[in-house]
């Protein structure tokens, strides 16, 4: 019979994925009231973080499914534990937890299941024969506050031009359990498909086009930490008459994706706020794309000398950055047709940490761990 120091299961425990510490909760109490512990939920996910470890991809569409992303060889069906339809979209995840785009919206876990419903947004909008609206959520998380936060911006535009007039913006905080009205967005935002996309260093980003002299795109960024808006600079010398333009990330780093007829072209900022700092990521051309495809950066290689690509919502492709070459990616009962985010499993639960029997720390310190051989 061999035992071992508290500090060594706790150490083991922390490398291993979700799906396996779900279970192990039933080994004993003292494993039950650890893993669900506040303090073990943030190192398990720090670590995986650190190591780029326990990361998955969620594909949604018809139905949810995830694939993990070291191996790219099974989509397995994900069953949400809660109404979910077919034209609901899936944001950008936060430390693991994902908005589900619905009526009422609902924070999710996807992996351990876990979620919230939200409570259903109050606000009072004018209705105005002449406009119609056009509803934009964006989720973030507020490390500062260490809460989870919903943008709701309801913009109106004329029914005749679509011209944006102005706006109406709600906040949530998942720690008050509330929406509480903030000051509206003084820019237009683009016809995304719902949510913001792009999500780094506090603050959620958009493409704001203008057209008053001449064509022009700047990168606008809210922050759910301060609550303000501010730019954020281009690429030097890039010329934005030419492409067709989106923001996304790539494991925390803002990118800016370009495309036209010739080619799809990925900048990304190595070092955010800082202009010097973009770097141009990727370059494909046909005929490794078919002309005018859009592509998606979704992470990198575990040898980080790839970068895997969703194309068009039909495909994915490993693209190497030193060959400037392609691999088709065949994932096992993948959808023909999907859309992709990158998540990092955690023990996170949007439903706030489970109520477990509190274990003085010197207490369990002193406890060794029986194992049977």
């Amino acid at each position: 019979m061999a035992t071992l120091p508290f500090e060594l299961v706790e150490d083991i425990l922390r490398r291993l994925p979700v799906k396996s510490l779900k279970r192990f909760r039933a080994v004993a109490k003292l494993w039950c009231s650890l893993i669900d512990s506040e303090n073990f939920v943030k190192m398990h996910l720090q670590r995986s973080v650190a190591s780029n470890s326990h990361r998955s991809l969620v594909l949604g569409g018809l139905a949810v499914y995830s694939v993990d992303l070291d191996s790219l060889d099974k989509a397995h069906v994900v069953k949400p534990p809660f109404y979910y339809k077919t034209v609901d979209c899936i944001s950008n995840s936060c430390n693991g937890i994902v908005l589900v785009i619905s009526d009422p919206p609902v924070l999710w876990n996807p992996i351990s299941r876990d979620y919230k419903v939200l409570p259903q947004c109050s606000a009072e909008y004018p209705t105005v024969d002449e406009y119609y609206t056009k509803t934009t959520c964006g989720f973030g998380y507020d490390s500062i506050n260490d809460d989870y936060k919903i943008v709701r911006v309801v913009e109106y535009r004329s029914k005749i031009s679509h011209v944006w007039m102005n706006s109406k913006t709600m906040i949530y905080g998942l720690k008050s359990n509330s929406w509480r009205e903030i000051e509206d967005f003084p820019y237009p935002l683009p016809f995304l498909k719902g949510h913001w996309r792009a999500f780094v260093s506090g603050a959620m980003h958009t493409l704001v086009e203008e057209y008053d002299r001449g064509y022009r795109a700047r990168i606008m960024a809210f922050s759910v930490e301060s609550e303000k808006h501010y730019e954020v600079a281009m690429p030097p010398g890039f010329r934005t008459r030419i492409f067709e333009l989106n923001l996304d990330s790539i494991e925390g780093r803002l990118c800016l994706v370009c495309t036209n007829r010739s080619r799809a072209v990925i900048w990304v900022m190595n070092e955010y706020g800082v202009k010097e700092s973009w770097t141009k990521l990727v370059s494909i051309c046909p005929p490794l794309i078919e002309e005018g495809d859009f592509v998606k950066p979704l992470a990198y290689s575990g040898e980080r000398d790839k970068i895997l690509l969703n194309c068009e919502d039909k495909r994915l492709f490993w693209y190497d950055l030193r060959k400037k070459s392609v691999e088709d990616v065949l994932v096992d009962g993948m959808p023909f047709v999907f859309y992709a985010e990158p998540c990092v499993e955690s023990l996170v639960s949007p439903d706030g940490p489970r109520t477990v029997k509190k274990l003085g720390r010197e207490k369990i310190k002193g406890k060794k761990i029986r194992n049977k051989r």
